[in-house]
């Protein structure tokens, strides 16, 4: 889940902190600290994924030099205790990939450089996972000036920025909590994650949970050497090694604040399935919209010419059965949308029935029936998936078939005669070029018992009790012999009859289907 951290921090003089130290720090470089005659080198430090300073146009160029800026930020703060700069440490949403968190960084930058006409020294840091870091722990160091920018020279100005002083940085702090996550939520819908980030605090977004201790560097340092113990074999343990009683208090604490926030979990999980769905309803709305054809005039259902040609009639049936396809998705889309608003009607009840939950007297027989209607929703979840994998089926075309004969009869009804007029002219050439004596071509859904006269490249005549029949799509096949051609869909079934042996008694048949 994406994790939101925004903090500010002051870099200040009287904490002993050098601007040009912290600036070559974050970046990897070595800077020259003038105003202490130390080299500031940082080159080995690893993990610095991208860096960039900012600044308004009417900046000094000199200024826009990491070594040169930060140098005249300490020639133009002389107090001992001066507020050298001030930083936002922000972490990005591990959705993101490298260059979606480069252009969040770039928004937020040019952000704070157009509302505090300030230089921004930004770099990007990449989890160290050598040193137990979380992997997924990106983050950026964002270090600005403590003075504006004055227009005129391009200089620091003489005022400092007192946006951040203790009688205005509650609000300027606050709105930038807001305006970065804001950014991020921005950032993760354009990546198409359901994720989400609230720079709220438990308590105003209405959640009970308990605060834990705060644990720092000793503590944290006394978990790690415990944890590694229990690594090695029970005899080899240093039973002196235990866990502070810190951690233990707010693991603890953990527990419980995860049991309060279970049903939290599969809520916001309810609430994640919605937006899906309402985007993949929104996506089918627009693609049943387009399927959507306006209503045929009846002036342009206009049969076959009298003289109609070949062509004529293949385009008739091609768009028949372009109709009977579009018709037949069309239906079933349809059912998807349906499916979809009963999916959305489902979670809003169970919406409901969690905003109804008693806080005491019966509040276990509540949530189990809240339980129940989670996994009928699941099953629900489940459908629809097998549902919309199956796809078009044959039960839609043929609804479709109906319906195109009821709504354009002349496309259908040309859609027959040239399949009729195809057939005729087919039939009237193989008596041409094949034999005069033939009957009938080979339908559909038809089966043929019979031996076959001939069969080449221009297809196969075979001899049956309606007469001969012509299979134009079948070649090569033995003269002589006798077949069973049944047609099924899509494939025609070739079954050779072979005489029976009376010396063995039985008969072998040899299958092929095309």
């Amino acid at each position: 889940m994406a994790i939101y951290h925004f903090s500010v921090k002051n870099i200040s003089r009287s904490a002993g902190r050098s601007a040009v130290a912290c600036a070559a720090y974050r970046s990897g470089e070595k800077l020259i600290d003038e105003r202490y005659g130390k080299e500031q080198d940082y080159t080995k430090k690893t993990g610095v994924d991208f860096k960039n300073i900012y600044a308004p146009i009417y900046t000094k160029p000199s200024l826009t030099n990491r070594q040169t800026l930060w140098n005249a930020v300490e020639k133009a703060e002389r107090r001992k205790d001066a507020t050298l700069a001030r930083e936002f440490e922000i972490a990005f949403p591990h959705e993101l990939n490298q260059r979606q968190r480069e252009q969040l960084l770039d928004e937020l930058c040019s952000q704070i450089v157009n509302r505090h006409s300030v230089v921004v020294d930004a770099v990007i840091h990449a989890p160290h996972t050598r040193g137990g870091s979380d992997e997924r722990n990106y983050h950026a160091h964002i270090m600005f000036t403590s003075r504006h920018i004055d227009q005129d020279t391009g200089g620091f100005s003489s005022k400092k920025n007192r946006e951040f002083n203790k009688e205005q940085s509650a609000e300027t702090i606050k709105q930038w909590r807001s305006d970065f996550a804001d950014l991020c939520n921005k950032y993760l819908e354009q990546a198409n994650s359901l994720e989400r980030v609230d720079h709220r605090s438990n308590a105003d977004r209405g959640i009970d949970l308990e605060a834990t201790w705060h644990e720092g560097v000793a503590v944290t340092a006394m978990k790690r050497r415990y944890e590694r113990e229990q690594l090695k074999p029970i005899e080899e343990r240093n039973l002196k090694i235990i866990m502070p009683t810190i951690a233990l208090e707010n693991d603890a604490i953990r527990a419980r604040n995860a049991e309060k926030l279970a049903h939290e979990q599969i809520i916001k999980g309810l609430d994640q399935e919605i937006i899906l769905e309402e985007r993949r309803l929104n996506q089918l709305k627009l693609e049943h919209s387009q399927l959507v054809q306006p209503p045929v005039k009846p002036l342009e259902q206009q049969p076959l010419p009298p003289k109609a040609t070949a062509t004529d009639a293949r385009n008739a049936i091609a768009k028949y059965r372009t109709a009977i396809e579009e018709t037949a998705n069309q239906l079933f889309k349809e059912q998807l949308v349906q499916q979809i608003e009963d999916a959305k009607t489902w979670l809003a009840k169970i919406e409901d029935m969690r905003a109804k939950t008693p806080l005491f007297l019966g509040k276990k027989e509540h949530l189990a029936k809240i339980e129940q209607e989670v996994i009928q929703y699941e099953n629900m979840r489940s459908n629809f998936a097998k549902f919309k994998e199956l796809g078009v089926t044959d039960e839609h075309r043929a609804t479709a078939i109906a319906m195109i004969e009821r709504t354009k009869p002349i496309m259908a009804k040309n859609a027959r005669n040239s399949e009729k007029f195809l057939t005729e002219q087919q039939l009237n050439q193989a008596k041409e070029q094949i034999d005069p004596n033939i009957s009938m071509l080979a339908k559909a859904n038809q089966t043929y018992y019979g031996k076959v006269l001939q069969s080449g490249a221009q297809g196969t005549v075979q001899n049956t009790k309606d007469g001969l029949v012509y299979h134009p799509q079948i070649q090569d096949l033995k003269t002589g012999k006798e077949y069973t051609l049944t047609y099924t869909e899509n494939q025609v079934k070739i079954l050779e009859n072979i005489e029976i042996s009376r010396k063995l008694g039985k008969s072998q048949d040899n299958e092929i289907k095309r």
